[in-house]
C-alpha cells in the first residue's frame, strides 16, 4: 500500500471564502493521515511567465503528495508522478480537454469530485485513470439533534442564487407576511445580511459565521450551479452548500436536473426538482410544519464526512505501490 507524506496547500496566501471548505477537508485528512502541509507559493503575474519547469522546482516536494485541485486547468508543475490530485471543479468544454490531458498526464490517476465528470471524461476517452471523491463536508459539523433547537428563521439564502427559486421566493413571501426570513447582498467582497423584517445582521464574512446563520433556518434553498444558468457549461455537480443545509438541520428545497451526480447525493429524498411555484408553496408549507427526520440526516451524513472520505482514500492507496527510487506511483499487479 502507498503511503501519501505530504498534503499541498495553498492556505497561506488564498483568502476567498470558497477556499475555506477545501482548507476544512485538509485539516480532517492531515489529522487522520498525519501528514505534513507542504505550502504552495504564492504565483503572482509576473511569476505566470516563468517556465514551468522552474516552476516544477519551487513545489519542492518529490514524496508522495495530495492536492485538492480548484480548477481543471491549473499548471504550475503540479504534473508530476509524486502528486495524486482531486479534482474539485470541471466546467471544461470539449475544446479545451487535449489540454486538460496533456497537463494532467503524467499523474497516476485523478481524483474528481463529480460523478456526472466522470461520465463525461470517460466519454471522451481520458488516458488519464479515474476515481470517483466525491465532495464532503468537515467532520467539526457533525449533525445532532441539538442542531434543531437554533431555528429563528424560516429561511436563510447564502450562496449564489437560482433565478427560478428566488422567483418562487419572492412570489411566496408576497403572499405569506408572517415568512421570516434572511437574504444577502453583495458589495464588491462584502457580504452583508438583511431580514425580511428590515434587520441588519451584519457583514457575514467567517466560516463559523456563515454555519451558525445557515444553523437558524428552518429551510434552505438549493439549485445545482448549472440550473437556468450558462455559467458551468452544463455541468452540474453537487456543492458543498447543499451537505452544509443538511449538517445543519435545514429542510431542503431543491431544483436540479437528473444525473448519475444528483443520484449519487440522493436529492429526490429531501425534495424532488421544484419546477411550478404550487410545487415550491406546497414543499414550503409542509417544511415549515415540521422538524427534520433527525434519524434520517443523522445516517445520510454517515456517508459524505470527510472522515469518510478518508477511509475511500485509504482504500483506494491499497491498489498502489509509491516507488521512491523513481518518485511514481504503481499499481499493484492484479489490483
Amino acid at each position: 500500500m502507498g503511503t501519501i507524506k505530504k498534503l499541498i496547500t495553498s492556505r497561506r496566501y488564498n483568502t476567498w471564502p470558497s477556499w475555506d471548505v477545501v482548507f476544512e477537508w485538509e485539516d480532517v485528512f492531515r489529522e487522520v493521515f498525519d501528514w505534513e502541509f507542504s505550502f504552495e507559493p504564492s504565483i503572482n503575474k509576473r511569476a505566470k511567465r516563468i517556465p514551468v519547469a522552474f516552476l516544477t522546482r519551487l513545489l519542492h516536494t518529490s514524496e508522495p503528495a495530495f492536492l485538492f485541485q480548484m480548477s481543471p486547468d491549473k499548471t504550475g508543475g503540479y504534473n508530476k508522478p509524486n502528486i495524486i490530485p482531486c479534482l474539485v471543479d470541471f466546467f471544461l468544454d470539449e475544446k479545451k480537454l487535449p489540454r486538460f490531458y496533456r497537463t494532467n498526464s503524467r499523474h497516476p490517476f485523478l481524483l474528481v469530485s463529480s460523478l456526472e465528470v466522470i461520465d463525461y471524461l470517460e466519454a471522451h476517452q481520458c488516458p488519464v485513470p479515474l476515481y470517483h471523491f466525491p465532495l464532503s463536508i468537515s467532520d467539526k459539523y457533525a449533525f445532532s439533534s441539538d442542531s434543531l433547537k437554533e431555528k429563528k428563521y424560516d429561511l436563510v439564502q447564502v450562496g449564489r442564487t437560482n433565478p427560478v427559486m428566488m422567483g418562487y421566493l419572492r412570489q411566496y413571501a408576497g403572499s405569506h407576511p408572517d415568512f421570516y426570513y434572511v437574504y444577502r447582498e453583495q458589495k464588491g467582497d462584502v457580504f452583508n445580511y438583511y431580514t425580511s423584517r428590515g434587520e441588519y445582521l451584519g457583514d457575514i464574512s467567517t466560516r463559523e459565521q456563515y454555519m451558525s446563520l445557515l444553523r437558524q433556518s428552518r429551510v434552505g434553498l438549493y439549485a445545482t450551479p448549472g440550473m437556468d444558468t450558462d455559467r458551468t457549461n452544463g455541468f452540474n455537480p453537487v456543492t458543498p452548500r447543499f451537505l452544509e443545509m443538511v449538517v445543519s438541520g435545514c429542510h431542503v428545497l431543491a431544483r436540479y436536473p437528473a444525473t448519475s451526480e444528483t443520484a449519487f447525493f440522493e436529492l429526490s429524498k429531501f425534495s424532488p426538482s421544484i419546477d411550478s411555484y404550487e410545487l415550491f408553496e406546497a414543499r414550503m408549507d409542509q417544511a415549515l410544519s415540521r422538524e427534520v427526520d433527525a434519524a434520517f440526516y443523522t445516517s445520510y451524513l454517515a456517508k459524505h464526512y470527510t472522515s469518510t472520505r478518508c477511509a475511500l482514500l485509504k482504500d483506494l492507496l491499497k491498489q498502489y505501490t509509491f516507488d521512491a527510487d523513481r518518485n511514481y506511483w504503481r499499481r499493484n499487479i492484479g489490483a
